[in-house]
């Protein structure tokens, strides 16, 4: 009896091991997301048009090798682990282009895979534009963030007496995410 219980235990112990090695190496491995809430586990990469340079889109290799053209229109997120886009995810915007999520937290900020093009969003809410990029109009960027972290008045009296930079607005936002963490 004692012996049908050690192998139960054995058995069970396995398992275990099993699923949560599974468990752990999925979570290290890069993957795409559908509309179709299907999930492909692969290579992601990055590919451009040859009629438009600029134009960044992805592929994935998925684990048999097979190649999948990835459209903004078909995705709901890209994870990436390595490559040209680092540890992010990427979401698609408007169905018609990539955004790269470099600040996460209560307020999130994405930036235009294409170009520098900075958007935000509070509370998973709408993604909206920053007034910034080759155009940064400082005034306007402290407006909408300044809209952003209003009701926390300590944070919002350095945003005050601070310059309106990119550094200064990232700064900001990482500062109150962490408040809010």
């Amino acid at each position: 009896m004692q012996s049908n219980k050690n192998k139960i235990v054995l058995h069970v112990g396995f398992l275990l091991m099993f699923f949560c090695g599974y468990y752990a190496v999925s979570q290290n491995r890069e993957y795409v997301v559908t509309k179709n809430n299907d999930t492909i586990y692969g290579k992601l990469m990055r590919t451009s048009s040859i009629i438009n340079p600029s134009k960044i889109g992805y592929v994935i290799k998925d684990i048999n090798g097979k190649k999948h053209d990835l459209h903004p229109k078909d995705v709901k997120l890209l994870r990436s682990l390595k490559g040209v886009d680092g540890d992010c995810v990427i979401l698609p915007y408007n169905d018609d282009f990539f955004i790269k999520e470099i600040i996460s937290g209560r307020i999130c900020v994405y930036q235009h895979i294409d170009n520098v093009i900075y958007l935000v969003s509070k509370d998973g809410g709408k993604i909206t534009y920053i007034d910034s990029g080759l155009f940064w109009s400082p005034k306007k960027v402290h407006a909408q963030i300044r809209a952003l972290i209003m009701h926390n008045s300590e944070i919002l009296k350095i945003f005050d007496s601070m310059k309106g930079s990119e550094k200064n607005v990232f700064y900001i936002i990482n500062k109150y995410n962490a408040v809010y963490e």
